[in-house]
């Protein structure tokens, strides 16, 4: 949850950006501080959080996968600083199995030797589509009405692993004017695949609409 003491920063950058005339809300705040390595490694793994995993997000518009798995990449660190969940490494698993087979092999000292057979399997899946990724559309603001704006629309599915179920979809509208309160939990410089937009509307839209995306899935009851 966020501290009253976020909510007052976040409050006073919102008034400040309205009050200076800037169409974008994507001001970025401190966020909620992120559990140690400790406490990551000593979390049960059936405890009361989910074990969650996101996958490649699905963009058809655009041949460069690397914007649909730099989409995913922000929504892992974003659900990751929420302290909601125990998220799982999807994007790059395959690195992590290369690692345990490597250091398992003959060629390394066994006491250092990353323990094969420990990999935890997801009871949540996020599945995530983009179908709007504009530099320049038509979005409403109360900033700025009519005014061409970047857009970001993801769809979202929050799937059951153990059964397939779709549990939970929503429809996720982003510009870069969005009359949000600050950024929360989508801090840090933007992903490979998606710095090509850096200081751009764009990423304004980008960052709103993770940052919509992971409040959804944080509140959604399962």
């Amino acid at each position: 949850m966020r501290s009253s003491s976020v909510l007052v920063r976040s409050v006073v950058a919102a008034v400040a950006l309205i009050a200076a005339g800037c169409t974008s809300s994507a001001t970025v705040v401190d966020r909620p501080s992120a559990p140690t390595i400790q406490q990551v490694q000593s979390e049960p793994a059936n405890g009361p959080r989910y074990r969650i995993a996101v996958t490649n997000f699905e963009y058809r518009a655009s041949e460069n996968p690397d914007i649909g798995s730099g989409m995913a990449d922000m929504l892992s660190n974003a659900l990751f600083n929420t302290n909601r969940f125990i998220v799982l490494e999807r994007q790059a698993l395959n690195e992590v199995t290369a690692e345990q087979d490597l250091s398992n092999s003959s060629r390394f000292k066994k006491e250092t030797a990353a323990p094969i057979g420990q990999l935890e399997g997801a009871q949540l899946i996020i599945r995530g589509a983009i179908t709007s990724f504009e530099s320049s559309c038509k979005g409403g603001s109360l900033i700025i009405v009519s005014a061409k704006q970047a857009c970001v629309t993801l769809n979202i599915r929050i799937i059951d692993a153990a059964s397939g179920r779709v549990v939970n979809a929503t429809t996720v509208n982003a510009t870069s004017a969005n009359n949000s309160v600050g950024i929360i939990f989508t801090g840090g410089a933007l992903p490979v695949g998606l710095g090509a937009f850096s200081k751009t509307p764009l990423e304004n839209a980008i960052r709103n609409a993770i940052e919509l995306a992971v409040n959804h899935i944080a509140n959604t009851k399962l």
